[in-house]
């Protein structure tokens, strides 16, 4: 087969070199488009920049920081305030101690022992409880377990309550509170002495107080003691024996720095508030406090000294004081005929433990029946069982003994 070649003399090789195909030089359109940009641009203005009004309360100056300021203001009054009160505090603690200081290193052979400094290592120093808290024990010394003097300083580095304390002043006050020994050659003694507020306070609040002592309403004119304290006491005679004239004396001397002194054989600390009771009687302690009023004592070392030997003669007297037989039997037979009044008071509450505590046991014994595995041993334990509510629903007989 023969195939026809047709030859057209109009196509030729320039037609071939000229046709680009559809293809567009990229360079060319990159030209043109600068070309085009250049004239937008000359027949387009620049524009001026236009700055907006901010608002007044969005600019920065110190009106708009108000409250920041207020509140860095408030903060660093308090850490000034809890500096100077820290330091006011620790102070007038250091400065009370160190008065009491010589008296005290005479009549005890340890002073200021924080029970982990060895003896020979120890000197005498007040510790630090809190900013407001600060005490020191002592002890060595005859009729006399323990010394523990205790300071408690207004609040002065809280800013609130120096506020508040503007509105109800309280003062400094100086705690001595002194474990005396016992034995069965001390009597029995309830006394307490004091300002009338303070006095009446703890007449209400503390157990052995309110439960032994009553008024003496003629004490204070027939011991020409200050009219504006009260006397309570569980026998006449311990007023008497307490009471001398050198006692007297010192008492009103200083009737402006001694708050109170309570002294007693039965101290349980305070009875319990309303609504709650104790179902087993602490046991009773031989304590002696007193109570001082630090502002009134001022920075008088001598009437500080004063103080501290009344307290170390009331030791002494209370260890050495003996009653006479019939005031010794009636203080004894009150303590018994307590003891048998909060017995039976709280019988109920004891029969009432009593008897959860047996239900809790049979509850135990049934669990432990219905957890074993062992068939043999589940049969004794059961049968065990019923033999011993048999026995608790039996009558119960007295055995009397025939002579």
């Amino acid at each position: 087969m023969v195939t026809e070649c047709i030859y057209s003399p109009s196509v030729t090789k320039d037609d071939f070199e000229d046709d680009d195909f559809g293809v567009v030089d990229e360079q060319e359109e990159e030209t043109e488009k600068a070309k085009e940009t250049e004239t937008e641009d000359q027949q387009t203005p620049v524009q001026p920049l236009k700055f907006t009004d901010v608002p007044a309360h969005f600019r920065s100056n110190w009106a708009s920081y108000q409250v920041e300021g207020i509140v860095v203001l408030i903060i660093l009054i308090y850490l000034f305030n809890y500096i100077v009160g820290k330091t006011t505090n620790a102070t007038i603690a250091n400065t009370v101690f160190e008065m009491c200081r010589p008296v005290l290193e005479e009549q005890f052979a340890v002073v200021g022992d924080d029970g982990t400094t060895e003896l020979e290592k120890l000197e005498p120093s007040l510790r630090r409880d809190t900013d407001s808290t600060f005490s020191a024990w002592c002890t060595g010394r005859v009729n006399v377990n323990s010394l523990f003097i205790q300071m408690k300083t207004i609040k002065r580095q809280d800013l609130v309550s120096r506020v508040l304390n503007i509105f109800d002043p309280t003062f400094d006050k100086m705690t001595i509170k002194v474990s005396l020994e016992t034995g069965n050659d001390v009597d029995p003694l309830i006394f307490a002495i004091g300002e009338k507020k303070v006095a009446s306070k703890n007449f209400k609040e503390m157990l052995d107080l309110n439960s032994f002592v009553s008024e003496r309403k003629q004490a204070a004119q027939q011991f020409n003691l200050p009219a504006n304290w009260q006397l309570y006491a569980d026998q006449n005679e311990v007023v008497y024996s307490i009471l001398d004239p050198g006692v007297v004396s010192l008492l009103k001397r200083h009737e402006q720095a001694i708050e109170f002194i309570h002294i007693s054989d039965q101290f349980t600390g305070p009875k319990p508030v309303d609504g709650e009771s104790y179902t087993r009687l602490p046991e009773p302690q031989r304590f002696m406090f007193v109570t001082l009023n630090l502002k009134q004592l001022g920075e008088d070392e001598e009437s500080v000294t004063e103080i501290f030997n009344l307290v170390f003669y009331l030791m002494d007297k209370v260890k050495k004081m003996k009653l006479s037989k019939d005031a010794k039997q009636k203080a004894e037979r009150r303590r018994k005929e307590f003891e048998d009044a909060f017995l039976k008071q709280t019988h109920q509450f004891r029969q009432e433990a009593a008897q959860a505590r047996k239900e809790e046991k049979t509850r135990e014994r049934k669990q432990k029946l219905m957890d074993e595995n062992d068939p043999d041993r589940q049969k004794r334990l059961e049968a065990k069982e019923l033999k011993r509510e048999a026995k608790a629903k039996q009558p119960k007989m007295k055995q009397l003994k025939v002579k």
